[in-house]
């Protein structure tokens, strides 16, 4: 454990019902002014983990670390962080300025003051003088807003924010986000952030903490979780991914070189899972953009099962010995092609790699593994 971290979750477990932990054993460093998005599906304990670093809930074991001091114990308003949750619990009845300001007269600030941070928070938010108005006046992405000037406010030393951006709609959703990132950056405020979308994760975030069934599964930039998972589940839930099964012909410290069942050789990257060795069957994961279609005699050889216009690209399903492959062409007609031409369901077509080992990842065949 490092003195200087500034924020740290040490070994956090929090069970609800017995043998089913909500999260289990989990270690967190948060570093001063990052941002970190606890990134997952719907029920992996990321917003049990927020709400143990807010103080609403308490760990069964393991302890939170603020600068080195222990605060696990400390009630919640005595924490000094600020929480937005996703359906931003604004009062209809106060007005704006109500609404930020009611944090502020819990903690008994004086007045004046009061009426300053009030003004402060609306400029930090883009959203000076509306301090008169109503809540129903307001759009979705002002009310967002209204909502995060209340955590900012009482001036907290981390932010915690629990998927403020879920109710918005796709587009404002995108520039929300942007704008999101560029004032928490621009005031220098430590930021947990917790959202079951990729998208959000990877524009938002320094760094993104992927969680699976209450364990964290890998922590790092978007690019390094992309493009390095270290288990089968951050291979698929982050972009997509189809699956080939073969077996390891050679290994080194990077690559693994599989021979599939079809009896054609590809190159993997070797991922830090256990299990892969010389002459252990294998699976290979791949991404649609890593692949392209091929005429060469030595491609793989499969069938288009699905193929689909996703707007700026085409996206095929290849059933193959051993697995299913996607393939993801440019958009305009004619191009990507098996053979130069434009696939259909049904063709049978080529594929081989278009960089290995690069978006290739080689994981033992284990049914279990990464679960």
């Amino acid at each position: 454990m490092s003195d200087t971290t500034f924020l740290q979750l040490d070994r956090l477990t929090r069970t609800f019902k017995p043998g089913e932990p909500a999260v289990f054993n989990l270690e967190l460093q948060v570093e001063e002014q990052e941002i970190v998005t606890l990134l997952g599906p719907s029920g992996c304990g990321k917003t049990t983990t927020l709400r143990m670093v807010a103080g609403f809930e308490t760990p069964d074991s393991g302890r939170i670390l603020l600068k080195g001091s222990d605060i696990t114990s400390v009630a919640p308003q005595r924490r000094g962080f600020g929480m937005v949750f996703q359906h931003y619990a604004l009062f209809p009845h106060l007005s704006v300025g109500g609404n930020i300001a009611f944090g502020l007269e819990g903690s008994k600030t004086p007045r004046p003051e009061t009426e300053l941070r009030v003004e402060k928070a609306l400029e930090l938010v883009r959203l000076p003088g509306i301090e008169d108005r109503s809540i129903s006046s307001l759009s979705g992405g002002q009310q967002q807003r209204v909502a995060l000037a209340r955590a900012l406010a009482p001036e907290p030393i981390v932010l915690l924010l629990d998927e403020p951006l879920s109710n918005l709609d796709a587009t404002l959703r995108e520039s929300t986000r942007r704008e999101l990132r560029n004032l928490v950056k621009e005031i220098g405020i430590t930021t947990i952030y917790v959202t079951h979308d990729q998208e959000e994760a990877f524009d938002l975030s320094d760094r993104i903490a992927v969680m699976h069934a209450g364990r964290l599964e890998q922590v790092g930039p978007a690019e390094q979780l992309y493009r390095r998972p270290a288990t089968e589940f951050v291979a698929t839930f982050l972009g997509r991914a189809g699956q080939i099964q073969g077996v390891a012909e050679s290994i080194d410290s990077e690559v693994v070189r599989c021979v599939l069942a079809a009896g054609v050789t590809w190159t993997a990257l070797r991922t830090p899972v256990g299990g892969l060795e010389v002459g252990a069957r294998t699976r290979i994961f791949a991404r649609p953009e890593a692949v392209r279609f091929s005429s060469s005699e030595e491609a793989l050889r499969g069938e288009v099962v699905e193929r689909r216009f996703a707007g700026s690209v085409y996206v095929y399903k290849v059933a193959v010995q051993g697995g299913e492959l996607e393939v993801q062409t440019g958009g305009a007609e004619g191009e990507g092609g098996a053979g130069g031409g434009e696939a259909r369901v049904g063709d049978r077509v080529g594929l081989e790699p278009v960089a290995a080992p690069e978006g290739l990842f080689a994981f033992p065949d284990d049914p279990g593994s990464g679960e």
